[in-house]
């Protein structure tokens, strides 16, 4: 009888310890989606490519030219939407990327792509003219 009841009274230990953990009320817990935007907000992404010829033997200062010109662009984004459309602008994400090719023969080429994702309040909409 206690070669039975020794695993009955550990499995029921195991059980009444994560009691605590399925007692949680799921909808207090923070969003599951950290890139989404907050109540009445949407979300404004902003695709930028920069290109520019790269001198031999000078791809690393180039490189962090090109990306500080990007960055530079990118945190523009949000002062372009607020001229016109927002009331608020926020980034909530960014990305980039860089390389240097040399498709066509005309010495290497530095590129910059990324994206930009803005948490965005639109302005009221104004009535149309008729």
């Amino acid at each position: 009888m206690t070669r039975f009841l020794a695993p009955a009274i550990l499995g029921l230990l195991l059980a009444g310890s994560a009691l605590p953990a399925l007692a949680q009320n799921l909808q207090n817990l923070p969003l599951r989606n950290p890139r989404q935007s907050p109540e009445g907000y949407i979300s404004v992404q902003s695709g930028i490519s920069i290109s520019y010829s790269v001198p031999e033997g000078d791809s690393e200062e180039q490189q962090e030219k090109a990306l500080k010109s990007f960055y530079k662009i990118a945190a523009s984004s949000c002062a372009t939407l607020l001229d016109t459309i927002a009331d608020a602008c926020e980034i909530s994400a960014m990305s980039s990327n860089t390389s240097v090719n040399n498709f066509d023969g005309r010495g290497p080429k530095l590129s910059v792509n990324g994206q930009v994702t803005m948490s965005v309040k639109l302005k009221p909409a104004t009535s149309s003219a008729k």
